[in-house]
């Protein structure tokens, strides 16, 4: 059986992964990254980063590996009602300060391609494709020693000081880890569509619409192109894929605006099926997990792929000095990781399912949103500048997750 040895193995080589292995280079320590995917997958969502995220890649140096791939800039976010009301219009540059006071927008197989070469760029890091770990190795007190592995030429024991979890939310680093968790599933899909956008939308403006028909937005990947989340209820993607893509385009037409002026690039149903949860714990002796392994958000503010990158940032502050000190990565050592991250993410959380309840209850009037917001802070921008907060910023206590359970912001 083939072995490797290093400081730290990561577990899944997608944003989080890669964004750890980022974040690693130039430690000094020998980083692997196993990766079940022999190459990126053409996945249809996860394409946007927050203004904080952008600040981030601008730290680390590797935000022009973005822009060279095209990613476009998204200077304001407007949400639209059932009458075709302005809800919200936000520009981005209220939300965070210059020059990093916007977001950017990048199809995910070329945001992921990014983030992976500025991984492999390091010669600390080794990214290994095709590989699909199957356990952990355990020393005789139960902690984290490694992880084993299956690829195409057989079995595979990489042995290291820490294990980082990044795969996704059936980890397998975590099951065996012992951290448990409960993995809810929506009751509600979405449709992914790509679109040439329409010349009625403009090419730095995400556009959410909220409506009798649910919820559906159009959010730049392309100066030319948008994705479009669609929501589907229980029974409707059945339908859906029985009647065709054109057909469904017909119907999109006389629900939302834009759509009549709009092309549709798919030739393939792609639908996206929303999971929620958040795990007890996030580290275990040897072991410490990030992104969908830990915690899943529904995606409303688009922040799943920004929280696993936030995590990748704590993380790799904690990791760093720790290993390079020679201390033992236990539990009671890792914990102060998950005191800086879970309650950030608990609260974008909580705040996402509450948006939600409102942007996705097909409420029919304006009056009726209005009604619905006043038990929800979906739109407010107290709660905004929390979720959309840098990634250094003091993070939400107890009692402002309680006040935003209860339909209030409060202070810090």
């Amino acid at each position: 059986m083939k072995r490797i040895n290093c400081d730290v193995a990561i577990v899944g080589g997608a944003v989080a992964g890669a964004m750890l292995a980022a974040n690693l280079k130039g430690s000094g320590l020998d980083v692997v990254v196993l990766e079940t995917q022999p190459e990126i997958p053409p996945l249809k969502r996860g394409d946007l980063l927050s203004p904080s995220t952008v600040k981030e890649l601008a730290r680390l140096g590797i935000l022009d590996k973005f822009l060279s791939r095209g990613a476009v800039q998204l200077h304001r976010w407007v949400a639209l009602g059932p009458e075709r009301e302005t809800l919200a219009d936000v520009p981005l540059a209220a939300t965070a300060p210059a020059p990093y006071n916007y977001c950017i927008a990048l199809p995910h197989p070329l945001l992921q391609e990014a983030l992976v070469e500025a991984a492999m760029e390091a010669d600390n890091v080794r990214f290994l494709r095709g590989l699909r770990a199957t356990g952990l190795i355990q020393n005789p007190d139960g902690a984290a020693v490694g992880v084993r592995a299956a690829g195409r030429d057989g079995p595979i024991e990489v042995h290291a000081r820490l294990v980082a979890g990044c795969d996704g939310s059936s980890s397998i680093v975590r099951q065996h880890a012992g951290i448990e968790t409960e993995i809810e599933t929506y009751p509600y899909s979405y449709l992914m569509l790509t679109c040439e956008r329409s010349p009625d939308q403009p090419a730095d403006q995400q556009t959410e619409i909220w409506g009798s028909e649910g919820f559906c937005g159009m959010f730049p990947i392309t100066p030319e192109h948008v994705r479009c989340p669609v929501q589907a209820g229980p029974g409707e993607l059945a339908r859906w894929r029985s009647i065709g893509l054109p057909a469904i385009h017909d119907e999109l037409k006389a629900r939302f605006p834009f759509f009549e002026s709009m092309r549709l690039m798919e030739e393939v149903f792609y639908s996206y099926k929303i999971l929620t949860h958040h795990a007890r714990s996030y580290v275990a002796d040897g072991v410490i997990l990030l992104g969908d392994a830990v915690h899943i958000t529904p995606p409303y503010y688009g922040m799943g792929m920004n929280m696993s990158m936030r995590d990748a940032h704590h993380a790799s502050a904690l990791i760093i000095p720790l290993l390079r000190a020679g201390d033992t990565p236990s539990a009671a050592a890792l914990k102060p990781y998950e005191r800086q991250v879970r309650n950030f993410n608990e609260y974008v959380l909580t705040a996402s399912r509450l948006y939600g309840k409102v942007a996705a209850a097909h409420i029919r009037t304006h009056a009726e949103v209005e009604a619905a917001l006043e038990h929800s802070l979906a739109l407010d921008p107290g709660a905004m500048s929390i979720i959309y907060g840098d990634y250094d910023a003091p993070p939400p206590s107890d009692a402002q997750i309680a006040a935003l359970r209860r339909g209030q912001v409060a202070a810090a």
